[in-house]
């Protein structure tokens, strides 16, 4: 009686339900399709959540950071990049952010004179 069971049980897999398919052919198909979208979304579109406050944070740092380094380097005529390494532009873009840092402090301390009571 328990083989009559397994058998009648099974059977279902094997009838037959749209244009000459089996069940288990319309099943397998299906998991197959699924099977596709989640690997072309999972491998094909990177995305990735940071995991702490201070990963975001810093990760947009970095981002404001490079956006004013490009910037920066696109001042740079490119006739002086033809002698440029990495080291020497970090320095020449250094060395432009303190002259212009040093400017804007002299120029607040000269208004705050001007603006004193």
């Amino acid at each position: 009686m328990d083989d009559d069971s397994d058998i009648f049980d099974e059977m279902w897999l094997e009838s037959v339900v749209i244009a000459g398919f089996r069940v288990w052919h319309i099943i397998a198909a299906v998991l197959g399709v699924l099977l596709l979208i989640m690997i072309m979304v999972c491998c094909c579109i990177r995305f990735r959540i940071p995991r702490t406050k201070q990963e975001i944070e810093a990760d947009y740092q970095r981002k404001q950071i490079t956006k004013k380094f490009r910037e920066k380097l696109q001042q740079i005529k490119n006739s002086e990049m033809d002698d440029m390494d990495l080291q020497k532009v970090c320095a020449r873009i250094q060395s432009d952010y303190l002259s212009f840092q040093a400017s804007m402090e002299s120029m607040n301390a000269k208004q705050n004179v001007k603006f004193k009571i």
